[in-house]
């Protein structure tokens, strides 16, 4: 039983890993893509067509972050209570 607790929780930690890399990544698209390469141009538009790049990169960062921590917290329980 305590071990497909701790199999969740490991799952939880790559899959919030991954998504955590995914967000950061679709982050750093919209401000390569939307801000830097666009900088000086009159038409500003692309700003509102790479919006939902950032919307869910800040998502997937977000849950991911969470998703690490709250597995982190969970690991850390399960091995205080096999110590003891």
């Amino acid at each position: 039983m305590m071990k497909s607790k701790r199999n969740r929780f490991v799952a939880a930690l790559v899959v919030g890993s991954l998504a955590g890399i995914l967000g950061g990544v679709l982050i750093v698209n919209y401000i390569s893509e939307a801000v830097v390469a666009r900088a000086g141009e009159a038409d500003q538009s692309l700003l509102f067509w790479y919006l939902p790049f950032f919307l869910f990169g800040f998502i997937f960062l977000v849950s991911g972050i969470s998703a690490v921590i709250w597995g982190v917290r969970n690991l850390r329980k399960i091995k205080r209570l096999n110590s003891q």
